[in-house]
């Protein structure tokens, strides 16, 4: 009896407790712990269960004192508290424990644990969205800037890219069109220059060679008028002279026409497989009289690993032809002219190089431009005519030249 209530079955039957709480009695009435003295409303525990409470029911007895414990583990898990029951003499009379599952708690942890994980991984899908988000906000409009940049590179002056943003990408993006418009513009300016200078240049050049033909034709033309009105007895002799003068000076005019003619309708390249080697020899043997004549030695350095590439035969003699003779004006006191072939890759090296004074720097930068030249007579068309045929057959023409060191030029095919 404990407070003049029964310690039995329908005393814990009595007890009104929440869903998920049960309530326990052990009737301590020897000092060993016994599992028959535990009794409990409803249904009776597995007896692994009881001897689970065995530690907490001890430490209660020995205690004598409220006590609290966890056992089970995971969902079957429940909290204890075991409360000693005393009589009014203080003798234990037993041990009620209030078990509480922990399975609703198990449930919380693990909808919180999931929740977590879910929240988590949800958020890294989330940061991952937005960094994707703020990258590619960041790198498509680099992206298109350099796309843009690199065709200005290529020679498309008037590339733009779009600037829909207010950012620093904006006004980069922006930026970048301005300094495109004004490349533009400055091109159109540039090329509007150059197309003047080159009419100036052309009429200059026109004018000099024209000019000294016709001095001489003038000339004549006076000295047989004067024969024919003050010695008559003189005049078949000076008709004689004066007419072969004419026709010398109606030559170089016809020439000199005949060389603005072929620079102006150069043919379309007329492919077919060619000997480099064989094409420099017999135009360098070609030459050798006016080579030998202007006292300048000649050589021949030919790569025999030189295999036939398709080009016109006709045009490229013509270009090596006028780098010769480009060679021999360039050394009116003599010297020396070495024409080179050297194999590449699908192709050919054909070079020319002479030991005369050199080129200036400002002079190489306008070496291949039309109407323009470095020697006192010469229509300027020579070079010109050389990289516009080696521009039709899709190669490469370079000139490498300083002061007193000599020239080379150097054409590169396939």
């Amino acid at each position: 009896m404990a407070g003049g209530q029964r310690l039995d079955r329908d005393f814990l039957s009595s007890l009104t407790l929440p869903a998920g709480m049960r309530a326990l009695l052990y009737r301590n009435f020897d000092q060993r712990f016994s599992p028959v003295d535990l009794i409990e409303s409803g249904a009776a525990s597995h007896p692994s269960q009881i001897v689970r409470l065995q530690p907490l029911i001890e430490r209660a007895v020995k205690r004598r004192g409220e006590l609290s414990g966890a056992i089970g583990a995971g969902e079957d898990a429940e909290t204890f508290h075991a409360l000693p029951l005393f009589s009014p003499e203080n003798d234990l009379l037993g041990v009620l424990l209030i078990g509480s599952s922990r399975r609703e708690l198990a449930h919380a942890e693990r909808f919180l644990h999931w929740t977590g994980i879910i929240v988590a991984v949800a958020g890294i899908l989330l940061g991952i969205a937005l960094s994707w988000w703020a990258t590619a906000r960041v790198t498509r409009p680099v992206g298109k800037l350099v796309e843009s940049a690199e065709r200005v590179a290529a020679g498309d002056w008037g590339a733009t890219v779009e600037a829909s943003s207010a950012d620093e990408i904006g006004q980069l993006a922006r930026a970048f069109n301005r300094m495109t418009g004004e490349l533009v513009a400055q091109r159109e300016r540039l090329v509007q220059a150059e197309r003047v200078a080159a009419w100036r240049e052309l009429a200059r050049r026109l004018a000099h060679e024209l000019k000294n033909p016709l001095f001489p034709l003038q000339i004549t033309v006076e000295n047989m008028q004067r024969a024919r009105e003050s010695y008559p007895e003189q005049f078949d002799e000076v008709f004689r002279e004066g007419s072969a003068t004419l026709l010398a000076e109606l030559a170089n005019l016809k020439r000199i026409v005949a060389r603005f003619s072929d620079f102006a309708k150069m043919p379309a390249p007329e492919m077919q497989p060619v000997d480099f080697n064989r094409l420099a020899s017999d135009a360098v043997k070609l030459l050798a009289p006016q080579l030998a004549k202007a006292g300048i030695a000649q050589s021949l350095e030919l790569d025999p690993a030189v295999r036939p590439v398709q080009a016109d035969p006709e045009q490229m003699t013509r270009a090596l032809r006028n780098l010769v003779l480009n060679a021999i004006d360039a050394m009116p006191e003599g010297g020396a002219v070495t024409v080179r072939t050297a194999a590449l890759p699908g192709g050919v090296r054909l070079e020319v190089s002479d030991t005369g004074q050199g080129l200036k720097p400002e002079e190489r930068d306008r070496l291949f431009t039309p109407y323009y030249t470095t020697k006192t007579h010469g229509t300027g068309l020579g070079l010109a005519i050389v990289q516009s045929v080696v521009s039709d057959h899709g190669g490469r023409i370079s000139v490498e030249s300083e002061p007193g060191k000599g020239t080379t030029f150097r054409i590169d095919l396939g």
